[in-house]
């Protein structure tokens, strides 16, 4: 993705129209990388603005020659973790305490059977195994590029990556 390094420079002396010009030319991959850990379109909305909310708070803190849309993948990453970490502690909250649930019946059509059961497979993985996946397989990065963006060694990718594989056939019944 050619960006233009002169919009950060801008954006960090306040230049309104460097901010949504960087908005727009990033936003598809940010709302493409929380939609891989997210369903709901308010949910991928809502971390698309904290995401973008972090990046001009923290504007000062980038430098124009660094792998900006690494950087700014690895902010929106770690979104993600710090969303789905409170969602657990939500739901194991609301499980102790809360009502008990009301299960309305699913209106959603049903999904092709595979494609289903890999879905909900991957879905089952800890994050810390499907996060890598989902950048390998479905982002195509390379295991530089998620050692990067996840702040992991890219020994520790590959270990993740192999143990995802190794667990999702399992899931799967693909031994």
């Amino acid at each position: 993705m050619e960006f233009d390094r002169e919009l950060i420079v801008r954006a960090q002396k306040g230049d309104a129209s460097a901010q949504e010009a960087i908005v727009r030319q990033f936003s598809s991959m940010v709302f493409r990388l929380i939609s891989r850990f997210f369903r709901s379109r308010e949910d991928v909305e809502d971390l698309a603005q904290d995401v973008f909310l972090k990046l001009f708070a923290r504007i000062d803190q980038v430098r124009s020659d660094e792998n900006f849309a690494g950087w700014l993948a690895r902010v929106t990453v770690n979104t993600c973790y710090d969303e789905l970490r409170k969602t657990r502690r939500r739901k194991t909250a609301m499980e102790t305490y809360g009502p008990k649930p009301f299960t309305e019946p699913s209106v959603a059509p049903p999904e092709p059977d595979g494609y289903g059961k890999a879905r909900i497979a991957l879905q089952s993985l800890d994050p810390k195994l499907r996060i890598p996946l989902i950048l390998k397989e479905v982002e195509e990065m390379s295991v530089e590029e998620i050692a990067r963006t996840m702040g992991l060694t890219q020994t520790n990718v590959k270990v993740r990556l192999f143990r995802a594989r190794k667990k999702l056939a399992g899931i799967l019944g693909q031994r």
